[in-house]
């Protein structure tokens, strides 16, 4: 009598593929559990008043107070990357940055907008390199110099259509963005909720 192919026991290159499927769906449902109880974790960091981000500045050059308090934990550009969080390849923001970007980036894209982020936070060496490679801003240059925004992870630099800065010029101060440097319209940096 002939056997079809489902009464068959499977080959062992079959066994070890459902095995390898069921592994990678419990590595997903761990990742998933594991990254909703972080984003459900109670944060230490006082409720926001009067719709501005707790303690957050609002003047130019100045930081968001997670960003600053980073920065005055570490120093600017010395923040660790375990203590940022990844926005994409490479780009790293402080948390409270970190979220409100992500917000930003998916208005942009539904208003029809491509997101690509050039630059992010920036260690020291990076910032300096860029002040070397591109002059400081004091000299008619695009680099900070020694110290930036960026380097206290909450600033990105995105290229922008004329179109995507228009919207960005409307809309990003509602997710805490402002553009905080004069004649760099592809860098924006959270100020804090408003």
């Amino acid at each position: 009598m002939m056997s079809l192919p489902s009464q068959l026991p499977p080959s062992p290159r079959v066994r070890a593929l459902r095995l390898a499927a069921v592994l990678t769906a419990l590595a997903m449902l761990t990742a998933s559990v594991l990254g909703i109880a972080y984003a459900l974790k109670p944060s230490a960091e006082p409720a926001p008043e009067a719709g501005f981000a707790a303690g957050s500045a609002l003047r130019h050059g100045s930081s968001s107070a997670e960003g600053k308090s980073l920065g005055d934990t570490y120093g600017n550009g010395k923040i660790p990357l375990d203590e940022l969080v990844r926005i994409g390849p490479g780009r790293y923001l402080a948390p409270e940055a970190a979220a409100a970007f992500t917000l930003l980036a998916a208005g942009l894209r539904e208003a029809g907008y491509a997101v690509k982020v050039n630059s992010a936070y920036r260690s020291l060496a990076d910032q300096e390199g860029l002040a070397k490679r591109y002059g400081l801003l004091s000299e008619g240059g695009t680099a900070a110099v020694g110290t930036s925004e960026h380097g206290l992870g909450i600033s990105v630099d995105m290229p922008l259509s004329g179109e995507a800065l228009r919207w960005m010029e409307s809309h990003a101060a509602r997710h805490g963005f402002g553009n905080t440097v004069a004649g760099e319209p592809w860098h924006w940096t959270f100020v804090g909720a408003r």
